[in-house]
């Protein structure tokens, strides 16, 4: 069985180095589908004889679909430059039989290290996400955020599992509410929501902090657990008071021309 590994890449000198060591000698080939990275990206890449192809970014899912057609091999594998393939997934992968290989894709476990610590409760894992597909199979992906391929066929699940070095510290968590609450915000907005009262901006975080803390037993992996929890409520708390934004009949910027005199 071959397979290629694909990654998606736009200035990450940081991460990308340990992400291609990797899967360095387990993949047949390793596909980079860059977005103008102006970095030592590329520098780093082409160290590991890597197949780079020129990407202007069109978002998470469009990107991976349009990565499948540059695959050599019918079997690819997603990985995120800040993931790392464990020893055990590799050896999984490598002992399929030709009986598993019907499937159209696989379900692989991920281990999210949220501020140094690798969190087991919380919803955190085993956080299951579909990386090994055969892409005769793969319609599409799907989804602005939380994206997911679209198979023809069903899906297994291996053990092993990929690492995920996310929640870098309280600045990286703050700088990526600003980015992702907003599609968030945006996606509940089209959808019809409720006009949001004062109680929403209580309750919703409150549900979130309910079933992350309590249900999931997020609260129960010493600080980094508790600040997790605390954040994905305030998260949520950011996601209403946008949505809040959204829904008056004014926007922000014509309230204050208005106010200016403008």
């Amino acid at each position: 069985m071959k397979v290629s590994v694909i990654i998606l890449t736009g200035n990450n000198e940081d991460f990308i180095g340990k992400c291609l060591e990797s899967v360095a000698g387990f993949a047949d080939e390793i596909v980079l589908i860059d977005s103008h990275s102006t970095d030592k990206t590329l520098t780093i890449a082409k160290k590991f004889n890597c197949r780079i192809v020129n990407q202007p970014w069109l978002g998470f899912s469009r990107q991976r679909t349009i990565a499948a057609k540059y695959a050599a091999n019918d079997w690819i594998f997603y990985l995120d430059v800040d993931e790392r393939m464990t020893q055990e997934l590799k050896a999984e992968i490598a002992g399929l039989t030709a009986k598993s290989l019907a499937e159209a894709g696989f379900q692989v476990k991920r281990r999210n290290y949220i501020f140094g610590k690798w969190l087991k409760k919380g919803g955190w894992y085993p956080d299951w996400q579909t990386r090994l597909i055969n892409k005769t199979k793969l319609k599409k992906w799907v989804g602005r955020l939380h994206e997911r391929p679209l198979l023809t066929g069903s899906t297994g699940q291996l053990n092993g599992a990929i690492i995920h070095l996310t929640h870098r510290g309280i600045n990286w968590n703050l700088n990526k509410s600003l980015i992702y609450t907003e599609p968030v915000a945006d996606l509940i907005f089209k959808s019809g929501h409720v006009r949001v009262r004062w109680w929403h901006l209580f309750t919703a975080p409150a549900r979130q902090f309910w079933y992350r803390g309590i249900v999931k037993g997020g609260l129960f992996e010493g600080m980094e657990g508790l600040i997790a929890v605390l954040y994905q409520a305030f998260d949520t708390f950011i996601t209403y008071a946008k949505l809040w934004e959204k829904q008056q009949p004014e926007s922000m910027p014509q309230k204050y021309k208005k106010l200016d005199g403008r």
